[in-house]
């Protein structure tokens, strides 16, 4: 079972979707120049959010081949918040592209998605580390992946306001509106991991420059990171795993 939020929901409905992890990496890589990476920027008026995300979901739909949830080799749940009701939204039905192009709907940066009379944005706002949702799948053997930049806020987002992305009239803007966000986020895994830990939990030391847009252009050095930081506890996990085999 997987379940993913914002990125993680991107690189778990990828591998879901059959691509292996060589082809994600190789994916990962191509975007790494800035110039590749604008290519799915569709600035729009600001008026709920920079870009209008069309290019992005397109994008994934591409990537993964018009695929539905129904489709997938391994269940699947992204985690997306509803402002309308204040909810959060478990999507495991249509197509996944729109599911991603929800999950990834960073408030005041993508506009927010409309599903079935809901107003769809980026689940990380309530669950950023959906340890509970992929247990309520099913799953005995959790293993949580926790990215979140707790106490590099202001430096994270003052990057990501400088970037060639985002116009300057709007930097300030997205400066404040980004660190609001990375304390909401922070406090809210901090609750979920009493109320859920997981069985393995992965916290990778990320550099403070990885932020939701740049650190795409530092993918060859962050997925060294995350292997170096997956490797010590494979024997563990591996026998956590072989322990709960179904008979």
């Amino acid at each position: 079972y997987l379940a993913g939020t914002s990125m993680g929901g991107v690189i778990a409905a990828s591998y879901a979707s059959g691509l292996s992890p060589d082809k994600i990496e190789q994916i990962a890589l191509e975007y790494t120049p800035t110039r590749n990476l604008l290519r799915l920027a569709d600035p729009t008026l600001p008026r709920n959010g920079l870009f209008q995300g069309e290019r992005l979901r397109a994008f994934f739909d591409q990537q993964l081949q018009g695929c539905t949830f129904a489709d997938l080799h391994i269940p699947l749940t992204l985690v997306a918040v509803d402002l309308n009701s204040g909810r959060e939204i478990h999507l495991r039905e249509g197509l996944v592209a729109d599911a991603l192009r929800a999950t990834v709907s960073i408030p005041g940066l993508l506009t927010p998605v409309e599903i079935t009379g809901q107003r769809l944005v980026d689940g990380g706002l309530l669950n950023n580390l959906p340890v509970d949702v992929v247990r309520e799948m099913g799953a005995d053997v959790v293993l949580g992946v926790d990215i979140s930049t707790s106490g590099n806020g202001d430096s994270t987002w003052q990057t990501i306001a400088h970037s060639r992305v985002v116009p300057a009239a709007m930097e300030e803007l997205i400066k404040t509106l980004g660190e609001s966000i990375d304390l909401v986020m922070s406090q809210q895994v901090k609750q979920k991991l009493k109320e859920c830990p997981p069985d393995f939990l992965l916290r990778p030391n990320l550099p403070v420059s990885a932020t939701t847009l740049t650190g795409f252009t530092q993918a060859a050095d962050l997925i060294a990171l995350g292997e170096e930081f997956t490797r010590p506890i494979l024997p563990e996990l591996e026998e956590a795993l072989q322990t709960h085999q179904p008979v």
